[in-house]
């Protein structure tokens, strides 16, 4: 009998109607596809962008002997202006444009690391959650998101990946903002949650999820810790979505595929698709994934054999050195180690600076695993990592 391969990540490049894309042209078709089926499976249906928004400024003062600027800014949105949050502005006091970077709270952020961001002329924006979507299963409903747009199907990760894009669209009014550079990065569950903003985002230039696990880059079918699949503790999609433990943050139905102890595989590879599929619709824009080792929360295993599958289509794109990964020891948090990973890699493919970390970039010499499918391009010559990438490079897709 031949091997079972139905617990591999799934082929990304399968079209829908059978057979395999083998144009760079086409994978713009392939992705839309992807994001209507993560609509209607996964997240939910998000609401389009609203016409109405404002931002005023709280609160500004400057900080740190005079070298930052910290703002409070209080941003109205929604079809009558109804949905309001406050979004916490950390930025360079000189003039001139900055790398945008935003974020949700409850991603670990402390007044080193805003420095250490703004000294490179990053500007960051936290901006806070539980007015509008509260990070609680029974009071979600109650935040002015569900009560604004009641029709739609979004859960909590959508909410918070749409209240991240609404910074965005504010930031569009800012001086301040190199609109070309927008970062979105989030730690835990907001990584989660801005992996969703990058993938539906598209002005998102860089998208870094932080130790995201299940619901973000962690496989839903491959599981394991850093010694291999199956070993060691992480949480899985049945578990996750446990009516007792976070079953509001992503569609109810999901919950079926897997099982409330999470200890033994159940229908996960049943699921259309998996963790490599939500990095690839980020392509060809940047990706970086910050995880600890130790971490036992967001299956290292399956994160490492989703981002390698993910960067299969990063490959056929021709820009493989645009998804990197980054490992440390320790276990979850998002610490200075990994926000400087993150920053020297916006700074790389952004600006095109010399890398300075030793953040991991897809290769084609990669030993792969979980997957035996291939992407259907010639062989990818590898990148020079200094060049500079802005949207036009992207056009024909």
């Amino acid at each position: 009998m031949g091997k079972d391969r139905s617990w591999e990540l799934p082929d990304p490049f399968l079209k829908q109607g059978g057979g395999r894309i083998t144009k760079k042209e086409e994978w713009h078709a392939q992705r839309e596809y992807y994001k209507g089926l993560l609509e209607e499976r996964f997240y939910g249906k998000m609401p389009p962008r609203p016409d109405r928004l404002s931002g005023e400024r709280l609160l500004t003062k400057k900080i740190w002997k005079g070298s930052g600027l910290y703002e409070k800014v209080r941003i109205q949105t929604g079809p009558y202006g109804e949905i309001g949050y406050n979004v916490h502005v950390f930025r360079p006091v000189s003039e001139g444009k900055t790398i945008p970077v935003v974020i949700p709270a409850g991603t670990f952020f402390n007044e080193d690391i805003a420095k250490m961001a703004v000294k490179q002329n990053f500007s960051i924006m936290s901006l806070e959650i539980q007015e509008a979507a509260p990070d609680d299963r029974e009071k979600y409903q109650e935040g002015s998101c569900r009560k604004a747009y009641p029709d739609y199907s979004w859960r909590a990760l959508a909410m918070w990946a749409w209240l991240q894009s609404r910074v965005i669209d504010w930031l569009e009014t800012q001086e301040f903002a190199d609109m070309e550079k927008v970062v979105v990065t989030g730690h835990s569950r907001m990584g989660k949650a801005a992996l969703c903003c990058g993938i539906y985002d598209e002005r998102a230039a860089v998208t870094a999820p932080a130790g995201s696990g299940c619901g973000g880059m962690g496989s839903l079918r491959l599981n394991g810790s850093r010694l291999g699949e199956g070993i060691g503790r992480a949480e899985r999609i049945g578990v996750m979505l446990n009516p007792g433990n976070f079953s509001y943050w992503l569609l109810e139905d999901m919950a079926s595929y897997g099982t409330a102890d999470g200890v033994t595989a159940y229908r996960e590879n049943e699921i259309p698709f998996d963790a490599n599929i939500l990095g690839a619709c980020i392509a060809p824009r940047g990706l970086i994934l910050a995880e600890g080792l130790d971490d036992i929360w967001i299956n290292a295993f399956g994160t490492q054999a989703a981002w390698l599958a993910a960067g299969e289509v990063y490959e056929f794109l021709g820009f493989p050195e645009k998804c990197a990964i980054h490992y440390r020891e320790g276990g979850h948090e998002y610490n200075a180690e990994d926000w400087a990973v993150v920053l020297d890699f916006c700074r790389v493919i952004l600006n095109g600076e010399d890398k300075k970390t030793n953040y991991k970039i897809i290769s084609n010499k990669e030993v792969k695993c979980g997957y035996s499918w291939r992407n259907p391009g010639p062989e990818p010559v590898e990148s020079e990592p200094k060049t500079v990438y802005r949207q036009k490079d992207w056009s024909f897709l």
